[in-house]
C-alpha cells in the first residue's frame, strides 16, 4: 500500500488542529458557562441570606417593639424625650453628641418644649424659616430659626450642618435636602430588606446599577411609548433608573443612592412590617 500523498497529509493535519482549536473554544465557554452559573448562585444565595436577615431583624423588632409605635412619634424621639413611650422601631439612641451620631437637623426634637412630631409639619415650619423667601436656608437662616426652639449653634456650626447636607453645593438647604436631614433612621430590617432588593437588580455584583442591569430583570417593550415607537426600551430604563439616582443623573445607581431613594419612603411608613412587605412584594424577594 502506497504512502498518502503529501497533500492528503498537510489536509489532515490541518483538519484535526481545527478540531482541537474547535475543542479549546468550546472548553473554554464551558468554562466561562460554569463560572456564570457559579456567580449567580452565589447571588442568589446572597440574595437569600439577606432576606433571610431581613425577616430576622423583623421578627426581633417585633419583639422588643410587640405594639406599633405612636403615629405621633414616628420621625425621631430621643429617648429622655419619651416619657416612657417606645421609639421602635428605630430604637433609642443614647448620645447627645453633635455633629456624631445624630442627624444634625434631629436635634429639631431637642428643643425644651417644642417637637417635629411628624414630617408632613415640616414643609409649613421651613417656610416659617426661609425669612427672605428664596425657598432656601442659608446658614444665618437656619441658625435663627434653630435658636427659636431653644438650640443655639454658633456660626460655624449652623455652617458645618448647611454643608453636610447641601447635595447640590449651592451653599443653602432646599426643602427636599431639608427633609432628607429630617428623616429618621432605618431599623436594621429595613437596611436589609433594601439590600436585598439592590442586590437582586445589580446582576453584575458590581456594586452599580446600569441599564445593562435592568436587561435581564425587567423589560419595557409593553411601555406605551415603546410601543407607539417614541421611546426605546433602553430609555424605558433609563428613565427607571432616573428615579432612583441622585441629582446628576448618569444612568448609575449605586446602593447608596438606592437607600437614600427608599428613606423617604421609609419616613411615611410606621412599621417595619408594613415595609418589608412593600418591598418584597414590589422586588418579587
Amino acid at each position: 500500500m502506497s504512502a498518502p500523498p503529501a497533500l492528503q497529509i498537510r489536509e489532515a493535519n490541518a483538519h484535526l488542529a481545527a478540531v482541537h482549536r474547535r475543542a479549546a473554544e468550546l472548553e473554554a465557554r464551558l468554562d466561562a458557562a460554569e463560572r456564570t452559573v457559579h456567580a449567580q448562585a452565589e447571588r442568589l444565595a446572597l440574595h437569600d441570606q439577606q432576606l433571610r436577615a431581613a425577616l430576622d431583624e423583623l421578627g426581633r423588632a417585633k419583639d422588643r417593639c410587640p405594639e406599633s409605635p405612636d403615629p405621633a412619634w414616628t420621625l425621631w424621639t430621643p429617648p429622655w424625650r419619651n416619657s416612657g413611650r417606645s421609639a421602635c422601631p428605630a430604637g433609642p439612641r443614647a448620645s447627645r453628641a453633635w455633629p456624631g451620631e445624630l442627624s444634625p437637623l434631629a436635634f429639631l426634637t431637642l428643643a425644651p418644649e417644642t417637637t417635629v412630631p411628624t414630617v408632613s409639619p415640616v414643609p409649613r415650619f421651613f417656610r416659617q424659616l426661609d425669612r427672605d423667601g428664596s425657598r432656601s436656608l442659608d446658614a444665618d437662616e437656619f441658625g435663627r430659626g434653630l435658636a427659636k426652639l431653644g438650640l443655639v449653634l454658633d456660626q460655624a456650626e449652623a455652617e458645618g450642618v448647611c454643608r453636610r447636607w447641601d447635595r447640590d453645593g449651592s451653599g443653602t438647604l432646599d426643602l427636599e435636602e431639608f427633609l432628607r436631614a429630617l428623616r429618621p433612621p432605618m431599623s436594621q430590617a429595613r437596611e436589609a430588606v433594601i439590600a436585598a432588593a439592590f442586590a437582586k437588580l445589580d446582576r453584575s455584583g458590581d456594586g452599580v446599577v446600569t441599564v445593562d442591569d435592568l436587561r435581564g430583570v425587567y423589560s419595557g417593550r409593553a411601555h406605551p411609548k415603546v410601543r407607539s415607537g417614541e421611546w426605546t426600551e433602553d430609555k424605558v430604563l433609563r428613565r427607571f433608573l432616573d428615579n432612583f439616582d441622585s441629582s446628576e443623573k448618569d444612568g448609575q445607581v449605586t446602593l447608596a443612592e438606592f437607600r437614600d431613594y427608599y428613606s423617604g419612603v421609609s419616613a411615611s411608613m410606621n412599621t417595619d412590617e408594613e415595609f418589608v412587605a412593600m418591598m418584597t412584594s414590589a422586588w418579587q424577594l
